[in-house]
């Protein structure tokens, strides 16, 4: 807001001009006696109108503080005069808190009554106006035997005990700091053996039970592969009691793990795999071996596939991969 800035640069010259309004100035009016009231020193805000004036000084200060450019500024001043001006034509006056009230004179002069803003008064807090009562008149005049009293400690009375409540604060905030460095390594020692303990001891227990869960699924996984085996195997002899059962041709007995590719023969492929030890590791993991598992690779696929049966015919090639694995496949 405008007046807030009006303050800010009041605060750093006794002076402040704004084009096409006037120049507000900062007044010190002493300690004075007024209809048995002492009032302490104050700064108020004068203003003196004037249409011709100019201050870029001020639009320059609002683009730094507002971090805006020099147009930017001028353009917000310029609102605020006009909503001045407009407040004016619908009302007397126009107040702005912390700062005062403009209004027009008979002759349509803008006039402005200042109110006491506490940041221009900052030296003069804690004073407070002191009413005179009529035994302080009467002490005015005081005997000879009565001691005169000083009339300042009645207008630092309020302060002093002001200071001694921020003193009070002050040396609370600095024990209780120092309390807390020397107590640091003490409460971090407590977090770590009670926070980070327990969280390590849930982490512990949850990987246990995920272990246990892992080793179950395994086991249950194995006994249904048994099972369906059992099964298959059963009703396959059941539904073929007078044919022969169907075994992968073995191959010979050499130490060579790959079979070579030959065309017009169609085998049963258990796994594809980028590398050699990935499909040996997956001839131990299924347990492959009971099939005569071999490596081969296609002319035009550099993967190595994994075989488990070569046959002569689709049929009976696609036969003998559903009853080992639905997944297996047949490569041509």
């Amino acid at each position: 807001m405008i007046t807030i800035s009006l303050i800010r640069a009041l605060l750093e010259e006794n002076s402040v001009t704004i084009t096409g309004l006037g120049t507000f100035y900062v007044k010190k009016i002493p300690a004075q006696i007024k209809e048995d009231v002492i009032y302490p020193p104050q700064n108020i805000i004068e203003f003196e109108y004037s249409k011709e004036v100019e201050g870029f000084d001020f639009v320059s200060k609002l683009s730094k503080w507002e971090q805006i450019r020099i147009d930017e500024a001028q353009a917000q001043i310029s609102e605020w005069l006009d909503l001045l001006e407009k407040g004016l034509e619908h009302s007397k006056s126009v107040f702005f808190d912390d700062f005062g009230t403009f209004s027009k004179d008979s002759s349509g002069k803008m006039v402005f009554q200042g109110v006491i803003n506490a940041q221009l008064n900052i030296e003069n807090e804690g004073f407070d106006p002191v009413s005179i009562s009529s035994k302080n008149k009467e002490k005015n005049h005081p005997n000879i035997e009565q001691p005169v009293k000083d009339k300042r400690v009645i207008l630092t009375k309020k302060t002093k005990k002001r200071d001694k409540f921020w003193f009070v604060l002050i040396i609370f905030l600095a024990l209780a700091t120092l309390g807390a460095l020397l107590l640091k390594d003490t409460i971090y020692r407590y977090y770590q053996t009670v926070f980070i303990k327990n969280e390590v001891n849930l982490a512990v227990k949850e990987l246990e039970d995920e272990i246990a869960a892992y080793i179950s699924g395994i086991v249950e996984a194995e006994d249904l592969i048994s099972t369906e085996d059992l099964v298959l195997n059963k009703d396959k002899i059941d539904e073929n009691k007078d044919k022969a059962e169907v075994i992968p041709p073995k191959p010979s007995k050499s130490n060579d793990v790959y079979l070579s590719y030959q065309a017009g023969k169609y085998y049963v492929i258990a796994g594809s795999f980028a590398n050699e030890a990935d499909a040996l590791r997956h001839i131990k993991e299924k347990k492959l071996e009971k099939y005569h598992a071999k490596l081969i690779v296609h002319p035009d696929n550099p993967r190595i596939r994994v075989s488990i049966g070569v046959f002569d015919n689709e049929n009976d090639a696609k036969e003998f991969a559903a009853q080992i694995d639905k997944n297996y496949w047949v490569l041509k």
